[in-house]
């Protein structure tokens, strides 16, 4: 990728939860970042009507959405809530998938993954496909330009009021997002985001999150588009890969008055916002991307040197010492308006899995006495190998 071409982003959604956040991105007219490069599979064709009435058909022609941006996959009308049945179906249908990708992206640089780690069908297939193109076994249908592709998934944790299965799609997932079997590394970075965290724990609107998504993945994909201190996919992977870890979650904060607010305490009010329950001390990297108007910026009014120094200050302040880089990043208009992202990486997941591994632990305890429910097809081995890689993921970079 040539640092003076911007970023191809392509978005592969898998799942009703997924579909849903990647309508979302249809519904915007203008994303240059990813443009039509955007592919939504479910093994059921309901989920998949379902996602097509949500875009605003004024905007987005639906019909050629239902014919090149969408594809069914898999011998079964659902996955039935187990990941093992959304994987399994991924299998079957691996090559027409690839094929599919093939012809409806052409070329990216990065693809981004959204699933909800809840389910089934999203939850079993993107840790798979996003695995398959790591290891290059779809060699069949592939082109070069997949060779360099960037693999980032965007992963939704359920609610935490919802039944024991989905707290235990959501362990395996995040641990398949991680490792793969062989316990290496699949995707190249992990974005979380939590349902309770971000609509209250008693919540149910998934509109609201999934706008508070899109607006974090704006800011991401923003930060490569310009040349004001560009943080690109490459950097975003490459020191993470580093330190082993490549877990992180968004925190933002917008609308924020330049005139007023200083930078550093931008950050502070960002960095009270994770998309996840997290010590935002426990981060190891941090990736800060600031958003001001253009004129701000024409103006000297909010300069590269200004970012990198209030992200010291920052730093010192809260006595962090955290790799990273930062970015400044033009928006259109005028104004003072300015909005901040910082991508927090490799923190203590304690939090987060607190809220899941009571019922993952219940689910496998059913299986080991032969009650597969919620464990459909799947052995005591594979789901003891999915909790060894998981934790054997977070010794490494959390210890």
């Amino acid at each position: 990728m040539s640092r003076g071409q911007f970023t191809r982003w392509a978005v592969i959604a898998s799942g009703e939860g997924g579909g849903r956040i990647a309508s979302q991105f249809f519904n915007r007219a203008e994303n240059p970042g990813i443009e039509d490069r955007i592919l939504v599979m479910n093994t059921n064709r309901n989920d998949i009507r379902n996602t097509i009435d949500r875009i605003d058909a004024s905007i987005t022609d639906t019909g050629d959405i239902g014919e090149n941006h969408a594809l069914e996959f898999g011998d079964k009308q659902g996955a039935g809530n187990s990941y093992y049945y959304g994987r399994q179906a991924a299998e079957q249908d691996l090559d027409r998938i690839t094929s599919h990708i093939k012809q409806t992206f052409t070329t990216a640089d990065a693809f981004l993954y959204v699933a909800t780690l809840g389910g089934g069908t999203g939850n079993g297939s993107i840790p798979f496909v996003a695995d398959q193109f790591k290891q290059g076994l779809t060699v069949s249908e592939s082109e070069p330009w997949m060779d360099s592709v960037i693999h980032v998934a965007m992963a939704v944790w359920p609610y935490y009021w919802e039944p024991d299965q989905r707290h235990f799609n959501a362990v395996s997932g995040l641990s398949r997002l991680l490792r793969n079997r062989d316990g290496g590394q699949n995707a190249d970075m992990v974005m979380l985001a939590a349902n309770s965290h971000l609509d209250g724990e008693n919540g149910s609107d998934y509109d609201r999150v999934n706008e508070l998504i899109i607006e974090a993945v704006d800011l991401m994909i923003g930060a490569g588009r310009e040349t004001h201190g560009v943080i690109d996919v490459e950097d975003l992977v490459t020191i993470p890969r580093q330190y082993g870890s490549y877990h992180f979650t968004p925190a933002v904060a917008t609308e924020m008055n330049g005139d007023i607010y200083e930078l550093e305490y931008m950050f502070d009010k960002a960095a009270e916002n994770p998309f996840v329950p997290m010590d935002v001390a426990t981060s190891q990297i941090v990736f800060p991307v600031v958003r001001a108007p253009e004129s701000m910026i024409d103006n000297g009014d909010i300069t590269e040197p200004e970012v990198y120094q209030a992200f010291n200050q920052w730093q010192n302040k809260h006595d962090l010492s955290v790799a990273g880089q930062a970015s400044l990043t033009p928006k259109r208009g005028r104004g003072s308006d300015v909005d901040v992202l910082l991508l927090l990486g490799g923190f203590d997941l304690s939090p987060l899995l607190n809220h899941s591994m009571e019922q993952y632990e219940q689910v496998r305890d059913n299986l080991a006495r032969g009650n597969t429910a919620g464990a459909e097809g799947l052995t005591e081995r594979e789901v003891q190998s999915v909790l060894d890689n998981l934790a054997d993921y977070r010794d490494q970079n959390e210890g």
